[in-house]
């Protein structure tokens, strides 16, 4: 039997623990490293009491595991793997904490805030040769792995364009004040994963992007709460891209994915990527579920199986060699579309995007 991973999380937020799970989209880091056989959690580190006084009152930590101060749990628990799931401004100090004390590192998306942050701890993650993964788990949803599966098949044909929708109200005054002042909103909390499974599903990169922001007068935010982008990609693939965040929407879908390819169209309308996927082929109006065999469609559900699955890939890679699903420097090249896309809403011009 393959010994235990033990691992320390930098951040007890929301993702990792829910302050009401039976209401959250997903269960949370620390329940899934709890119910998983090859984890240990050895360790959390958080700045705020509250979020460390959860953990240990639902029973994933003691209290002598729990710490304000990131380098003294490192230093003082020694684990083996390190999850930052910190706001994304303190990625890349905790992933060079981590890279310095040669451990195995796994990070909530965005991978670090920007790209020369990337590139420095790519380098020293590759030198010393341990494994990475970023959380972009709109892959991992299964609408996503059937869509990279179906184009992949050649049953869409040769793919012409995607036309992407994203229309969502999250002018919560209830958020962290924090969250209010970031800059580009949208891009970093949720293009991030809509850029990144643009670059999956079509096994191709964008080359270039032009676009321009909007916010309406009722945003509680500092930044830009809306974009229109247009992508080209390697192959000849155009995206359209059209969010907000400050939407008064009730009645659409948060998200709509069209992908055409010459022998017909993709179509997912979620709120958060959930099944179904449907494809219509050419000249026929009855839709094929792609997704017709699972089971659970929840949000919660679709969540859970990708975190589950990018927590087991992360296990495979540190013990059997398996490579990872999405590493530091993959990564990397989403968040180089989308600084490209923060530089071109800034400056009013298209920006060219090369490797």
């Amino acid at each position: 039997m393959a010994e235990i991973i033990r691992i320390a999380i930098c951040g007890a937020g929301n993702r990792t623990l829910p302050k009401k799970p039976e209401t959250s989209n997903w269960f949370g880091w620390m329940d899934l490293i709890h119910r998983h056989p090859a984890f240990e959690l050895v360790g959390v580190q958080d700045v705020a009491d509250e979020a460390l006084a959860r953990a240990v009152e639902r029973g994933y930590i003691t209290r002598e595991k729990a710490f304000k101060s990131p380098e003294t749990m490192l230093d003082a628990i020694q684990p083996e793997a390190l999850l930052v799931t910190t706001p994304a401004e303190f990625h890349a100090t905790n992933l060079l904490l981590g890279v310095e004390r040669n451990l195995h590192l796994m990070v909530e998306k965005p991978f670090v805030a920007n790209i020369a942050e990337g590139e420095e701890i790519v380098k020293k993650i590759e030198t010393a040769g341990k494994v990475s993964l970023v959380v972009q788990n709109w892959r991992y949803k299964d609408v996503g792995r059937r869509i990279r599966d179906f184009i992949a098949s050649g049953a869409l044909g040769p793919v012409g364009h995607i036309i992407f929708r994203y229309v969502r109200n999250r002018e919560n005054p209830n958020y962290p004040a924090y969250i209010f002042e970031e800059d580009f909103p949208l891009l970093y909390a949720m293009g991030i994963h809509h850029f990144d499974l643009f670059r999956y599903i079509l096994g191709d990169e964008v080359v270039s992007i032009a676009g321009q922001s909007f916010k309406p007068p009722w945003s509680m935010y500092r930044s830009a709460t809306g974009h229109n982008l247009f992508m080209e990609t390697k192959n000849g693939v155009a995206i359209s891209y059209t969010g907000t965040i400050s939407s008064q929407n009730g009645a659409l879908p948060q998200e709509s994915l069209v992908i055409e390819g010459a022998n017909g169209t993709l179509i997912n309308n979620t709120d958060w990527m959930e099944p179904p996927l449907l494809f219509y082929e050419k000249g026929k109006k009855e839709p094929i579920d792609l997704t017709y065999d699972v089971r659970d469609r929840s949000v919660r559900a679709q969540y859970d199986a990708a975190d589950i699955y990018l927590l087991e890939n992360f296990r495979a890679a540190i013990q059997e060699g398996m490579p990872s699903t999405c590493p530091a420097a993959d990564s990397l090249k989403s968040l180089k579309l989308l600084e490209a896309a923060c530089q071109t809403c800034q400056t009013g011009k298209k920006i060219q995007i090369n490797e």
